[in-house]
């Protein structure tokens, strides 16, 4: 009996062409949507970890662990570095006993270490995020991904139990949150308008959030909708 031959047949280098092309269409059309979804990931979470660093700083107020409180923003060319900082109890009352706390208004919120209060330069800020390491109470992050409206240079607002002491310094001393949005090269900086609703001054910002604050220190962080054919842009409170 003849043994049947098996009809074997190979893939021809035309199939994989097409296969590839297939692929390739496949990936042009998803790729503009995995892209954004990682852009947006990578931007909540820079803005999860600066409304982190509000919140636990001003937890510690909360807690007794410091009496007066800082964040400061270093707004760089190419990134943005905040810091918080703490002033203990003791330190606090000499403060704000003395002269210089009277006489100095606008100097309650430095960004300085030093003042002298009569007796040489001493300390201003007890602790400080990213040079006292040791202490959990204070912290230090960068943001890489994300711009602000703020110039460039250093910024500052602070907190103290009561809300009484609530200050700022250089561009943060009038406001009551901080803007942040995606940085390209095309927009460095977040531009915002100056009228109502104060969103975007370009639709064309992408994930611009604001980590908002009140005196006492609470912290709550909204995001820009940006309006469609049946809805105005606005800004939706994420938590």
């Amino acid at each position: 009996m003849r043994r049947l031959e098996k009809n074997i047949k190979g893939i021809t280098l035309l199939e994989i062409l097409v296969v590839i092309a297939i692929i390739g269409v496949i990936s042009g059309f998803s790729y503009p949507s995995i892209s954004d979804w990682r852009s947006s990931r990578v931007i909540k979470d820079e803005v999860q970890k600066t409304a982190s660093l509000f919140q636990n700083i001003n937890a510690q107020v909360k807690r007794g662990q410091y009496s007066y409180v800082q964040v400061e923003v270093s707004v760089q060319p190419e990134l943005i570095v905040l810091t918080s900082k703490g002033m203990q109890t003791s330190s606090f009352s000499s403060l704000i006993n003395s002269d210089w706390w009277s006489d100095n208004r606008d100097l309650r919120c430095q960004t300085e270490n030093t003042v002298n209060l009569g007796d040489g330069d001493i300390d201003y800020w007890n602790h400080i995020g990213g040079i006292d390491t040791n202490r959990v109470e204070v912290n230090q992050t960068t943001l890489t991904k994300t711009t602000t409206d703020l110039a460039d240079g250093i910024h500052a607002i602070c907190f103290s139990k009561t809300g009484k002491y609530h200050s700022g310094e250089n561009g943060l001393d009038g406001e009551i949150y901080l803007t942040l949005c995606k940085r390209t090269a095309a927009f460095p900086k977040c531009s915002i308008s100056g009228d109502p609703p104060f969103g975007p001054a370009d639709n064309k910002l992408e994930f611009v959030h604001q980590v908002n604050w009140t005196r006492f220190g609470e912290i709550t962080v909204d995001k820009w909708r940006s309006s469609t054919a049946t809805k105005t842009g606005a800004w939706v409170v994420q938590y």
